[in-house]
């Protein structure tokens, strides 16, 4: 990570598509550690977590003491309930991540979002809290 030019954004896919490579957990700790010092935001992409099986391997960023105020992480319930094709997903700001001045990010990723989205329809919204549901959480456990 220490080779790596200074970036404003830094994106990573664990685990990567089409590689399959995760970061370990030690590398997640060099790479938030690396971001504080530079002033940058981690964009993690955590669409393949599940096909994490290896204990001890962080399946969310956010599982790194300290990425609350260096990551953005996105992901989507494409792997984990087979839902591709209708493209719902969800992204987590923290309200710990702030520009240099002190603003909070989330409040320019909200206004981005709300003004170029229109978002998902009510029938792929529901579609996903019934992924989140007792039986729905069952289905994808099986």
């Amino acid at each position: 990570v220490r080779a790596l030019p200074r970036a404003d954004i830094y994106y990573i896919c664990s685990p990567n598509n089409p590689t399959g490579a995760v970061a370990s957990k030690e590398q997640l700790i060099d790479l938030v550690a690396f971001a504080k010092e530079q002033g940058s935001i981690i964009i993690f992409d955590a669409a393949y977590a599940p096909f994490i099986r290896t204990p001890g391997v962080p399946k969310s960023i956010y599982e790194i003491e300290g990425a609350k105020e260096v990551a953005i992480e996105v992901n989507s319930f494409s792997k984990y309930a087979g839902y591709t094709g209708v493209r719902l997903g969800w992204t987590v700001v923290p309200s710990e991540l702030k520009y240099s001045d002190g603003t909070p990010v989330r409040n320019d990723w909200n206004r981005v979002m709300t003004t170029a989205f229109n978002g998902a329809s009510n029938i792929v919204q529901n579609g996903g809290l019934a992924c989140l549901d007792d039986d729905g959480l069952k289905e994808i456990d099986e």
